[in-house]
């Protein structure tokens, strides 16, 4: 009996060894970028107290609140490329001109709407009073949106070296760390806190670009018209989805600071920057595998299925794990990141905690989705989850206040979820006949 159990056991011990065998590239991927994005949430949380502490409560509920805005900025100079800029990398990886034209085009189309994103922001804040009073935040802070135009992570990730944007991160963060250590001193300091991110990602985002030279050996073609009119038209539907992923994260921060007082605002950004690790880990999970996703495709639907079940086995376990703990230690979490930790923030955090979960059951279907090319359907479920958080997280947080707020949040991201799964069910016999 005890043999049969020991076999069992290295049976299993072995086939999950396989699995890692099989898989060691998107794993190596994927360490790659947990560094990156856990040097992220690391940074940001160590500077939290320190800019609470330095510039107060209130101001820090300013910067979230500005932030908001300026993220989708960036969210809208990054487009599509998220996707087809790493699917397009994947697939020309051995050929150095087919990569430079990706390359200098995205770049190009990048620095277009960076152009016309500052301008819009300029017309914002000069035309609503309520933004008026935080202009010099926001002149400031146009340098997150400038440094997001040369930072190129989505080339990397294509090319499954994700380990140089690692790096490149990693000195960006602490760059960023020693500027607010260095400069941030007094309340009114917090004007430039945003500002300085930007300097430190536009500063690493040009060493990136020199790296691509002189590594790889890509170069800059000049702008091709046809093919920047062609990334803005394709790639539009994929710039809709992600803004409403964006807005579906920091609507609320809108809302509270709209509904309540700067400081609530600040209390309540305090608690997404401590979920922001698990969030990190989601996508760093989704960016690793997609490029593994593209590839499975076409061998047919029963490869790329076996393909989510054997990696999603594997990963689980982490962000549930994690959730867990941040569960239990809420209240010194809250306490040492905040400052304050009463009753009512914490039951309110230990509610937020669920979104996470929900977000990491729909990565199989919206992998499915969009490594067979089903962008309209995925699209039309976050757009639709979008209209359901504008309205859901207003009207429940004006009648219950931060409880209704995460009470919108869960309910919008249970129905993305549902919805991505209806899009895979409706779209089945077409996705498996493909290649079949």
């Amino acid at each position: 009996m005890r043999r049969q159990w020991k076999k069992r056991v290295w049976a299993a011990a072995a086939g999950i060894l396989r699995q890692l065998g099989q898989y060691r590239l998107a794993i190596a991927n994927f360490f790659s970028l947990g560094l990156l994005r856990a040097t992220d949430a690391l940074v940001l949380l160590f500077l939290i107290p320190v800019i609470i502490g330095r510039v107060g409560i209130d101001n820090f509920g300013i910067i979230a609140f500005v932030q908001v805005f300026l993220n989708y900025g960036k969210t809208i100079v990054g487009y599509g490329f998220n996707i087809t800029g790493v699917q397009a990398a994947a697939l020309h990886a051995q050929d150095k001109r087919a990569l430079s034209r990706i390359f200098s085009d995205i770049l190009y189309t990048r620095a277009i709407i960076a152009l016309l994103a500052g301008l819009g922001l300029a017309a914002l804040v000069g035309f609503i009073p309520y933004l008026g009073g935080y202009g010099p935040v926001f002149f400031w802070g146009y340098l997150l949106i400038l440094g997001q135009v040369v930072y190129a992570d989505w080339l990397f990730i294509g090319l499954q070296k994700a380990q140089y944007i690692t790096a490149a991160n990693l000195a960006s963060k602490l760059l960023f760390a020693v500027l607010v250590i260095a400069f941030v001193r007094r309340p009114e300091d917090h004007v430039f806190v945003i500002g300085l991110q930007g300097g430190a990602t536009l500063a690493t985002g040009l060493l990136v670009v020199g790296l691509l030279k002189y590594r790889y050996g890509l170069f800059l073609l000049p702008p091709a018209a046809g093919a920047i009119r062609h990334y803005l038209r394709s790639d539009f539907k994929l710039l809709l989805t992600n803004l409403s992923i964006e807005i579906n994260t920091s609507y609320s921060l809108l809302v509270i600071n709209i509904l309540t007082t700067n400081a609530l605002t600040g209390y309540f950004s305090v608690m997404q920057k401590l979920i922001q690790p698990l969030r990190f880990l989601l996508v760093i999970f989704s960016q690793a595998l997609f490029p593994l996703a593209c590839k499975k495709v076409e061998k047919g639907w029963k490869e790329l299925l076996a393909l989510l079940r054997n990696t999603l086995s594997l990963f689980i376990l982490f962000p549930a794990g994690a959730t867990a703990l941040m569960f239990f230690f809420a209240e010194p979490l809250l306490s040492f990141f905040a400052g304050s930790a009463d009753a009512y923030l914490v039951i309110n955090f230990r509610l937020y905690l669920f979104v996470p979960l929900i977000i990491l059951a729909n990565i199989p279907a919206y992998q499915i989705l969009l490594a067979f090319g089903r962008k309209s359907e995925y699209s039309r479920v976050y757009l639709l989850g979008l209209a359901l958080n504008l309205v859901a997280s207003y009207l429940l947080a004006r009648l219950y206040g931060l409880a209704g707020l995460v009470a919108a949040l869960i309910l919008v991201e249970l129905f993305i979820t549902g919805g991505l799964y209806v899009m895979v069910w409706r779209n089945r016999k077409a996705m498996q006949a493909k290649n079949n």
